[in-house]
């Protein structure tokens, strides 16, 4: 299981934890949404377009993952090794399940948040390799950073 708590309320950045053991930090990247981290001695990079639609896991040049239409209700991870489907658990909750295929009625696991204020999250994906796992952490966390500044942007022009 990996928990990721944010360090500051002023940055967007994150301390992962791998059950419990401190695992990396995900730092966000100048006013893009995107965040570096290094993992086993190899650094990776999540990527997004300037909209935030799209998510790219990168290392170095290379893409190793990518994900589009996040936020809605069904997206998948797609990688050489195959496509990971994700759904939101519910219209009124942000949480993400993992499923088998997008119209299974089972989760293989989910991130789910932990902490509203700050931005806390838990993310139970059995089985998912560690980098590819991160990403989708991180992806998370930074399309739920999205959705609380477009509130707070929407609230400030009322």
């Amino acid at each position: 299981m990996l928990e990721a708590h944010r360090v500051s309320s002023f940055r967007p950045r994150w301390e992962v934890r791998e059950d419990g053991a401190p695992l990396l930090v995900l730092d966000k990247k100048g006013w893009r949404s995107g965040v570096e981290y290094t993992l086993d001695g190899t650094a990776y990079e999540v990527r997004s377009t300037w909209t935030g639609s799209r998510y790219t896991l990168a290392q170095g040049d290379a893409e190793l993952a990518h994900t589009e239409r996040i936020g809605r209700k069904h997206w998948s991870v797609t990688t050489p090794d195959g496509e990971y489907h994700f759904r939101r658990r519910s219209i009124w909750k942000s949480d993400q399940e993992w499923v088998p295929d997008p119209e299974a009625s089972t989760a293989l696991g989910g991130i789910r948040r932990t902490g509203t204020w700050r931005g806390d999250a838990e993310a139970r994906l059995p089985g998912m390799p560690t980098p590819l796992a991160v990403f989708v952490l991180a992806v998370v966390l930074l399309m739920w950073e999205q959705a609380a500044a477009a509130a707070t942007a929407a609230a400030a022009t009322s």
